[in-house]
């Protein structure tokens, strides 16, 4: 009995070991290079101000921080990419694409390193009308990480067909590469889209901001880590 006992914790030590280790070779700065060029080779972007501390905030004794970057182009009102790096508790990146007088969806997207898995979502999100047929042909590389319909509270205005899942740390190339998939998919999307008048997106763009700033970083790790004022104006920043 003692034998197997001491066979299992050597079975667990060695999986953590395993584990530690592919969270550590996780290049999530490469990845938000990445991210960046491929916006940046497909739209004509030219960047929007905002304020210092939402573009560089150190995190708490200066470990680690957040930078965030935004945009505008012909066919997006604003482009946020941010890259999160409070290792070892969080690293990641974040894209949102917000469509400018386009008869187009909203974007969101994030691969984040949790330290044991990660977390990866990539959908858009309006009305049936404009969610389908998306991402849809994505539905094969998303379905190899195991993807699920996604939270709750965003179901009614999500595809029903957008990459969620929370694979193994072991598979953060085949996530980086479904994300860029949806990156470039949606971009093919918002560029063939037709023109539409502003007031055609409002519902939508309200949805989607009342669904993400209830549910998103500011009741998560970064609104503990910076305080709910800093978070609310971040999360307005990215999802309004």
């Amino acid at each position: 009995m003692l034998d197997g006992a001491r066979d299992q914790i050597v079975r667990r030590m060695r999986q953590l070991e395993e584990l530690v280790k592919a969270r550590l070779e996780v290049d999530m700065p490469g990845m938000v290079a990445g991210v960046r060029a491929r916006v940046e080779s497909r739209l004509q972007i030219a960047p929007i101000p905002i304020e210092a501390d939402l573009a560089a905030k150190p995190g708490p004794l200066g470990l680690g921080n957040v930078r965030t970057w935004a945009w505008q182009s012909t066919e997006a009102r604003k482009i946020v990419l941010s890259h999160i790096a409070l290792r070892p508790l969080i690293e990641g990146v974040a894209l949102v694409i917000h469509p400018q007088r386009r008869a187009a969806p909203i974007f969101g997207a994030d691969l984040m390193a949790l330290p044991t898995r990660l977390s990866v979502n990539a959908d858009v999100y309006g009305p049936r009308e404009l969610t389908a047929g998306v991402l849809e042909p994505l539905g094969e590389s998303f379905g190899r990480l195991r993807s699920h319909a996604g939270p709750d509270w965003a179901l009614t205005i999500a595809s029903g067909a957008g990459l969620h899942a929370g694979p193994s740390l072991r598979l953060v190339d085949d996530a980086f590469a479904a994300l860029t998939a949806a990156i470039g998919a949606y971009i093919d999307v918002l560029g063939a889209a037709k023109e539409a008048p502003a007031e055609a997106n409002a519902a939508a763009q309200r949805d989607f901001f009342t669904a993400f700033h209830a549910n998103g970083p500011r009741n998560g790790p970064l609104g503990h880590v910076f305080g709910a004022p800093w978070a609310e104006r971040y999360s307005r920043l990215i999802f309004e």
